[in-house]
């Protein structure tokens, strides 16, 4: 069954892995600043290239097609560094995009201390759900693979105090919805259903299904064999 969300521009879908000698094509190049999205890629055995991109990152108004609106902007971060320095001559493009939704509301990153602890008192006590879009870009083939996933989270009641800890903390900074699973926001978390990853800022098995389908030499020796 498909990914209520994945939606692909004209990849086809193989179920074999490419084999081929690794060269300094296939470094994958992160189309993000996002120290949790590299540790993440790390995580699957992968050292990408970090090249930051500055887009507008804002939603048009009107629209809730969150998934779709995610992955275009994980695009848009593709295309803005395709011809920075440090990614001339690299084959492989990976950008994510990663929102808040509670109320039909997104909250993206705070811009400030009192915006982040207007977030947690929007989400504590409350369900709300993350969405990550991510684009895959193969410069070779100049083809696109866009997806998204969904994770349901739910915050515990906070108070006024645990609040003013947790923005005192710093964590706030940089993240949608003003908190990280991954730090002391774990403190907080009462459920969550879906991927774990995804609510961090990049869904490891949507991203490793990316890769395969895009025939990325994902874990490939130049011999063929699986490391």
């Amino acid at each position: 069954m498909a990914h209520p969300f994945a939606h692909h521009q004209g990849i086809p879908v193989h179920s074999g892995l490419f084999l081929c000698t690794l060269t300094r094509m296939d470094g994958i190049v992160l189309a993000s600043a996002s120290p949790r999205r590299r540790e993440l890629l790390r995580r699957m055995g992968l050292e990408p290239v970090v090249c930051a991109a500055d887009i507008d990152e804002s939603f048009p108004p009107g629209r809730n097609d969150f998934g779709r609106l995610c992955s275009a902007l994980a695009r848009r971060k593709i295309e803005a560094v395709l011809e920075k320095p440090e990614a001339r001559g690299r084959r492989w493009f990976l950008g994510a995009d990663t929102v808040v939704i509670i109320n039909g509301g997104v909250l993206g990153k705070p811009k400030d201390k009192e915006e982040a602890r207007g977030f947690l008192g929007i989400l504590q006590g409350a369900a709300h759900r993350v969405v990550t879009g991510v684009a895959f870009y193969d410069r070779q083939s100049g083809r696109f693979h866009l997806a998204a996933e969904s994770a349901g989270v739910r915050i515990a009641k906070m108070s006024a105090q645990e609040i003013d800890w947790y923005l005192d903390s710093g964590e706030w900074q940089g993240v949608a919805g003003g908190y990280r699973i991954q730090e002391k926001g774990a403190c907080f978390i009462a459920s969550i259903r879906g991927d774990y990853t995804n609510v961090m800022g990049l869904p490891i098995r949507l991203v490793y299904g990316i890769l395969r389908a895009n025939n990325y030499p994902f874990g490939i020796k130049s011999s063929g064999m699986p490391v």
